[in-house]
């Protein structure tokens, strides 16, 4: 059984810190540098996990396998109803539009659509970001419960670049006027020279059961194309929504 919490512990943290070494690994998870390895090779022959090289070293991260068991997780019709509406919002746009659930603490990425620009931004499905980084992370986070958007602010709200929100009280205030308006905005806060829109997709509940965006370079999207492009992430976001009410 402590060799099934190992792996399981090694996924984890291979999912939150992307491509890593073993040292690194036995270093986090504080467990000897063989034991770890021993994890690494059998999440490997299973398929879980897969190993890339880095000048002489040798990272691993998150296989397709996973990344496609991922997408199955929370609501298993979430990526099937929110694919034709992707497409037609990137369609619209000819900008990357991201689907992601909560897990926790962070937002996961479970399906991306690629703007046909050369100049696009690329994340890795998979890849996982702190609610209140990322726009999709905060239009989550601005529509959970009074007590889970507390439980969130009382803990240390740790920097992506120099424009992440970190002062709890702005980001409460930022929470209020996201469900004012519908839609969540990251102007650089999670990554450099990165702008983005965000809608929540609502369960029959109302609580939120995953988001949408608008990704693009910070030129693509000015200051004046934040609104229009803002209401049509949360049209579309709405629309999932409904089809989610179907579901229950």
């Amino acid at each position: 059984m402590e060799s099934v919490h190992l792996a399981l512990s090694v996924l984890e943290s291979i999912a939150a810190a992307g491509p890593i070494g073993v040292s690194s690994l036995a270093r986090k998870l504080r467990e000897p540098k063989t034991t770890v390895h021993r994890s690494l090779v059998a999440l490997h022959e299973a398929g879980w996990i897969r190993s890339m090289e880095r000048g002489r070293q040798r990272l691993w991260t998150l296989s397709p396998k996973l990344v496609s068991l991922g997408q199955r997780a929370g609501h298993p019709r979430l990526r099937d109803a929110a694919l034709p509406i992707m497409e037609a919002l990137r369609n619209k746009t000819r900008e990357t539009v991201h689907l992601m659930v909560p897990q926790d603490r962070v937002v996961v990425l479970i399906e991306r659509l690629d703007s046909p620009q050369p100049l696009r931004i690329v994340r890795p499905l998979g890849g996982r970001s702190a609610l209140h980084m990322a726009s999709n992370g905060k239009a989550v986070l601005a529509h959970m419960s009074a007590a889970a958007q507390e439980d969130y602010l009382a803990r240390p709200l740790k920097p992506s670049t120099r424009r992440t929100i970190t002062d709890a009280a702005a980001l409460r205030a930022e929470l209020a006027s996201i469900r004012e308006l519908g839609y969540a905005v990251s102007l650089g806060e999670l990554d450099e020279g990165v702008r983005a829109v965000a809608a929540p997709i609502l369960g029959a509940d109302g609580a939120p059961i995953g988001s949408l965006s608008i990704s693009c370079p910070a030129q693509r999207l000015p200051d004046d194309r934040i609104a229009r492009y803002g209401g049509w992430v949360r049209v579309a976001a709405n629309e999932i929504s409904r089809l989610a009410l179907a579901w229950e």
